[in-house]
Parts: C-alpha cells; structure tokens; sequence
C-alpha cells in the first residue's frame, strides 16, 4: 500500500531511503575526517529533499486530476446546480444551470434568482424560499416552478432545495434543477388523450399480441361487454363468425404495410345480435419502430341486423 505524507514518521522514512542512496559512498564510521561526514551528510539532506519534492510534485499532480474530475462532475452534470444565498442571489451555478437558464455565467452571480421565475409564479417562490431560509438543516425540500429565459420562453422545472449550514454562520440554500417541460407536455397530452378516449366513439387498445388492455363506456354501450369481460381477452371475442380467413388476411396485411385499416365490419353483441361497424384500426410503434399497441375506433355506429 503506497505511504502518504504523514509527517515526522514519514520524513524519517524518506531519511532512510535517502541513506540508502549513497550508502556506497558513506565514509567510515570510525576516524572519518570530520570534513566528508560533513559532505556526506550534505548528500544525504541533498537526496532527501529532492525525494521529497518528488513526492510534493505527485501529491500536487493527484489533486489537480482530483479537482479536476470534480470540475467535470459538477460542471457538466445533466441536473442544474445552484447556490443561493441567503438574500436569494445566486452564488454559484454550474455549466448546465447557465445552459438551462441562456444565460452566461457572469450575468448570473450576484442576481436574484426570482428575475428568472416567470411571473406568474414569483410571490409562491418567494413564500417557498423565505420558509426554507428559516429552518437550516431541515431536511430537502422539492417542488414545481415555472421560469422563463431571456427570450420570453416558459418552461417547467423541479427544484430540490437544501438549506445548509455547517458553520451556522451564512445560510446557503442549494438548489438542484431538473426540466421537466417534456414530462409536463407528456402529462398534458395523457390528459387529453384520456378525454378523447372517453368520447362518445367505442374505443378499444390492445397490446403488440392483441390482448384488450383498456376500452371505454362507449364500447361498452355498443357492445354489451363491460371493461371487465372485455380485458384481457382478444377482440374475437366479438367476432361474427361472418368473415372468412381471407378478409382477416386482408386486414392484417394492410395494418402491417400501411399501419393502419379502415373498412367495415360485422360484429356480435353481447346478446348475440349482429351489427355492422365502420372501424379503423392503427398500429402504434415505439422508438424502435416496434408495434407495441394496436388502436381501434368504431367511426359509426351503424344498425343492428338480424340473420336470416
């Protein structure tokens, strides 16, 4: 195991191996001319020092690679950092906060963080940080912010804030900055694809394998089957028994190539009655280019009809 710089014990290590050295050299112990003792012991103290310098230029070499790596972490980190001081101006931001914001470094210090929250959300902040300036130490507090760059753009942040204060001599508040503008588009497109699931058109999703996840109240006014008899199964389970291979063929051979089908369909009830519908099926992929989902849409309702 390599020795660190220790002190006393270690500066009579690096003596004994500088003895080492110029131990063939050493003059004799007994009667030596006081005159090479003395040059002797010069080589030695010459030898030493510079054991010690090289071992100064090594320890200075690890902690450059040390501050550097450090550099690199926290500049170049996918979250935001922030310092705040205890009047709410920006101490300290890392390479990513500046990208975050647009705005270079040296315009940031020493400006209050609040001149980069979007209006409408400024008093809440203002609320949120004089609550956490007051309690340091208590444990990291998160929430939503919304905040705008120097454009005029808005855009969603989550902020996990920590009031430290080790010496308990200058309160910082340290801030970690994630966007989440994408997650809340995400959210807001669920929220409206859920409401146009739930329209008045009988909707049915089913997985890569044809397996009914999830159907809607319509579906289940036109076809009898509740979304607890419906999941789980495949939609055969409102097949007619009216359609031949081929014209199944047909339309799985057009979802495949095209990704999608639209045409006419007869299926059956609950209660056995045949109807016919005008359904389009589409074929959603993922990243990969991947099936994962299959769609179908029942675009008209058409009239219940009985069989001869």
């Amino acid at each position: 195991m390599k020795k660190k710089w220790d002190g006393k014990d270690r500066r009579s290590s690096i003596r004994s191996e500088a003895e080492k050295v110029v131990a063939d050299i050493a003059p004799p112990k007994l009667d030596a001319d006081p005159g090479e003792v003395l040059m002797h012991e010069l080589l030695v103290h010459k030898v030493e020092l510079e054991m010690q310098n090289e071992e100064l230029r090594k320890a200075h070499l690890e902690m450059e690679e040390a501050r550097d790596r450090y550099v690199n972490l926290y500049e170049f980190a996918p979250i935001s950092y922030i310092t705040l001081s205890r009047e709410g101006l920006i101490s300290k931001v890392n390479l990513t906060g500046c990208i975050l914001l647009g705005v270079d470094r040296y315009q940031l210090i020493s400006r209050r963080f609040s001149h980069y929250v979007a209006a409408q959300d400024r008093d809440r902040w203002h609320r949120l940080f004089m609550g956490i300036m007051k309690h340091p130490g208590a444990e990291k507090q998160a929430f939503d912010l919304q905040m705008i760059r120097p454009d005029g753009a808005t855009y969603h942040v989550q902020l996990n804030c920590l009031n430290w204060d080790p010496d308990e001599k200058d309160n910082e508040l340290r801030v970690a900055i994630t966007d989440i503008s994408k997650l809340k588009l995400a959210e807001a497109e669920l929220k409206i694809a859920a409401a146009v699931f739930e329209s008045y058109e009988p909707m049915v999703v089913t997985d890569a394998h044809n397996v009914i996840l999830r159907v809607n109240k319509a579906f289940t006014e036109t076809t009898g089957y509740t979304a607890a008899e419906a999941v789980g199964k495949t939609p055969k389970l409102l097949a007619s028994g009216l359609h031949d291979d081929a014209f199944y063929a047909q339309m799985w051979e057009s979802i495949n190539t095209e990704g999608h089908w639209i045409g006419e369909i007869h299926n059956k009830h609950k209660n056995a009655n045949i109807y016919i519908e005008h359904m389009h099926i589409t074929a959603i992929k993922n990243h990969w280019g991947e099936i994962s989902h299959y769609t179908g849409i029942f675009t008209d309702r058409a009239r219940n009809i009985k069989l001869p």
